[in-house]
C-alpha cells in the first residue's frame, strides 16, 4: 500500500463524511428528531417516501466509504448475492498488517438496519413504507451518524499515523 492512495482514500472518506453531515442536517431542519411532533409528520406519506430517500442516501454513502477501503486498501470486494452484508462485516474487521477495523462492532450493528432499510426501499412502492421503521431510523439515525464519524476519523488518524511511522512505500 502506498502513501498516495491512503491519502487519496482519506479525502474521499472525509467527502462522504461531509455528504452524510448534508443529510443529517436536512433532517434536523425539517425537525424530524423533535420526537413530541413525530408521529403526526409521520401519517403524511411524503414525509414517510422523503426520509427514506434520504436514509436510502445515507446508506449508500456509507457503502461508497465501504468500497473505497475495500478497494484501495484491503485489494478485495465482495461479490455474490451477500455482496452487502459481506462488506459491512469486513469493515468491521481489522486486516493483519494492513489496516485497523473501519467500524467497531456498535456500528456495525446500527448501520446493518439502514442496510436492511435501503433493501426494503429499493424493492417495494413508496406508499407501503411502515411509519413505525422510519420512526425506529429516525431513532438511532443521530447515534450512527455520530458513532460512524468517529470510527471514520480514528480509521483515518490511524491510517495517517502507519504513514508517518513510514510503514508504508
Amino acid at each position: 500500500m502506498d502513501v498516495g492512495k491512503i491519502k487519496v482514500t482519506s479525502a474521499r472518506l472525509k467527502m462522504e463524511l461531509e455528504n452524510i453531515q448534508k443529510l443529517y442536517d436536512t433532517l434536523k431542519t425539517k425537525d424530524m428528531f423533535d420526537k413530541k411532533t413525530l408521529k403526526q409528520k409521520l401519517t403524511d406519506d411524503f414525509v414517510l417516501r422523503a426520509v427514506g430517500s434520504i436514509f436510502h442516501d445515507f446508506y449508500t454513502a456509507v457503502e461508497n466509504m465501504f468500497k473505497i477501503v475495500a478497494k484501495n486498501i484491503d485489494g478485495f470486494m465482495p461479490s455474490g448475492a451477500e455482496w452487502h452484508l459481506e462488506l459491512l462485516e469486513q469493515m468491521s474487521m481489522p486486516i493483519e498488517g494492513e489496516r485497523p477495523a473501519f467500524i467497531n462492532t456498535g456500528t456495525k450493528l446500527l448501520l446493518n438496519e439502514f442496510r436492511g432499510f435501503r433493501h426494503i426501499f429499493r424493492n417495494i412502492y413508496g406508499f407501503n413504507l411502515m411509519p413505525e421503521r422510519i420512526a425506529r431510523l429516525l431513532e438511532i439515525f443521530p447515534e450512527a451518524v455520530d458513532n460512524l464519524k468517529k470510527d471514520v476519523e480514528k480509521f483515518i488518524n490511524e491510517m495517517e499515523s502507519i504513514i508517518k511511522e513510514g510503514s508504508v512505500k
